[in-house]
């Protein structure tokens, strides 16, 4: 940690948990020159851009929708609240969740729902359905994130990317919240600034305090 920073994203490596085990949700990384080649040592890397800890543009569920190249929104710092589910799992994050939450001078609502890093995908993760989605939508929020690889579940149509995406409203999955305790808290977020893309990779870190 940083001067206290706790880091919630999630390391990169070839064997991570990704989304529904999809092997082109895999990164690669690739040894392109070694000491004996060319005297220096070089990798590169293969990354799908919706794996890992990684924030979702407009483009991603509204087409022609916005896309990484229309924000000006990184770096920040922001003021949070991480509701801590994992207590209780369940299979659905609805509205009962979410419409009592202390949300006043809340610029991004995070979801915990495990108490540790998962060790493999679980296809029965709980989503934010599309009728809590709405309700969030209406609030001047910059973020709504998970821990879980995806924000929502089983939904044709994706309506709870839709109804966030539409507002403007930016989706992080896969959070690695399992440090932090559930409350109000201020985070740090950075992305490379890829040009033109539906999402992109995202470092976030809970700062001290």
């Amino acid at each position: 940690m940083l001067n206290g920073w706790i880091p919630v994203s999630l390391p990169i490596n070839e064997e991570m948990v990704v989304y529904k085990n999809q092997d082109d949700k895999r990164p690669v990384i690739e040894t392109t020159r070694t000491f004996a080649s060319h005297g220096m040592h070089e990798s590169s890397l293969h990354l799908p851009l919706h794996t890992g800890t990684h924030v979702d543009y407009p483009l991603h569920a509204i087409e022609g929708g916005k896309r990484s190249s229309d924000y000006q929104r990184f770096p920040l710092t922001f003021h949070a609240l991480v509701v801590d589910l994992s207590p209780a799992p369940r299979t659905a994050i609805d509205l009962d969740q979410v419409r009592d939450l202390p949300l006043e001078g809340v610029e991004a609502v995070l979801f915990k729902t495990m108490a540790r890093p998962a060790a493999a995908f679980d296809p029965q993760f709980p989503g934010l359905t599309a009728e809590a989605a709405a309700w969030l939508a209406r609030l001047p929020l910059l973020f709504v994130g998970t821990d879980q690889l995806g924000l929502e579940r089983g939904q044709p149509g994706h309506p709870t990317h839709r109804h966030l995406l539409a507002r403007d409203i930016l989706i992080i999955e896969g959070l690695e919240l399992s440090r932090l305790a559930g409350g109000h808290r201020r985070f740090a977020a950075f992305t490379p600034g890829i040009h033109g893309v539906e999402a992109e990779p995202i470092l976030v870190y809970a700062l001290p305090g």
